[in-house]
């Protein structure tokens, strides 16, 4: 029985042998290949784009229309549409407001205290609250106005210099902090980078993350020690950060390569290629083991040869 096992095992070394030294020979062959057409950093644009057919090449009418109707003064539509979307969603509409609720009793939780650091700092606290659609209609008319009082201060030097000065004197003037306007903002740039549906995911989820936030003992402390407007932007922003990260690891591991891809790898393909040789050692051992017990068997035969009369 012990023969039989060892002779199944000493054919088994020959079949891994010979898998090994293809596999050795393959590996082999193409890291020389990579080595060799590997284009050299001078020429790699240019080589990658060698052989491109550009008879081909077709842009987007939609992406150069976005980026055109900024010069002239249009809105962004894609944007347009997506607040749209989001003031017509009713549970959108309703977490819009609890976020506005939660960051406005958060930072007037010491009323006075509050208003001293704001007079101290030059600044105007909150803005009242406003309904998303409201606040949605409003910021448009904005964005608006400004392209066009860009563009008409663009036709006239002489208006344009008015304008400036205006800009100027607007800008010097402090103005509320709306909560609404910064929140929608960071939803925008969620929309922006994702999609939509990942936009609505953050508003809807903004309440019940700065709810758990704004009721730490250190949060609150820091809250009161900031102004509106820092505070704001601090505490949208980081969720901002939070949710994008989040979303982030969701891409890497939607992207993650298959088994194939990484056993193709050369780190991984060094492993197995180890792994194989380990095997044949192995093996050797044991053929190694036969040799020394089949000698043995032939050294007992002729010392029992020498010693018969």
């Amino acid at each position: 029985m012990l023969g039989k096992i060892e002779s199944g095992l000493l054919y088994l070394m020959r079949l891994v042998m010979v898998i090994l030294v293809l596999f050795t020979l393959f590996n082999f062959a193409l890291w020389s290949w990579e080595a060799v057409r590997k284009p050299k950093p001078d020429t790699a644009i240019e080589d990658a784009h060698k052989d491109r057919d550009w008879a081909v090449l077709k842009i987007s009418d939609e992406e150069l229309k976005k980026i055109t109707y900024s010069d002239f003064g249009f809105g962004d539509a894609s944007q347009t549409l997506n607040d749209g979307k989001l003031a017509a969603d009713t549970a959108v509409v309703a977490a819009f407001a609890e976020v506005d609720a939660l960051v406005r009793a958060a930072i007037e939780r010491n009323p006075a205290q509050r208003k001293k650091l704001e007079d101290d700092n030059n600044e105007r606290g909150l803005a009242p609250a406003q309904a998303l659609p409201a606040l949605v209609e409003a910021m448009q008319a904005k964005e608006r106005a400004d392209h066009d009082t860009a563009a008409a201060a663009a036709v006239d030097a002489t208006t344009a210099a008015v304008a400036a000065a205006q800009a100027a004197d607007d800008d010097w003037q402090p103005q509320p902090t709306s909560i609404g306007e910064a929140l929608l903002n960071q939803t925008r740039s969620i929309i922006t980078s994702y999609n939509y549906d990942a936009g609505r995911a953050f508003v809807l989820g903004a309440p019940a993350a700065l709810k758990t936030l704004l009721a730490d003992p250190q949060v609150q402390a820091g809250i009161s020690k900031q102004t509106t407007s820092i505070v704001v932007s601090n505490l949208l922003l980081n969720y901002n950060m939070v949710f994008s990260a989040k979303a982030g690891e969701s891409d890497v591991q939607a992207a993650t390569p298959g088994w194939l891809e990484r056993l193709l790898e050369p780190s991984n393909l060094l492993v197995f290629t180890v792994l194989l040789w380990s095997f044949v050692f192995l093996m050797m051992i044991v053929v190694f083991l036969r040799v020394e017990r089949h000698l043995r068997a032939m050294s007992q035969e002729g010392k029992a040869l020498v010693q018969r009369p």
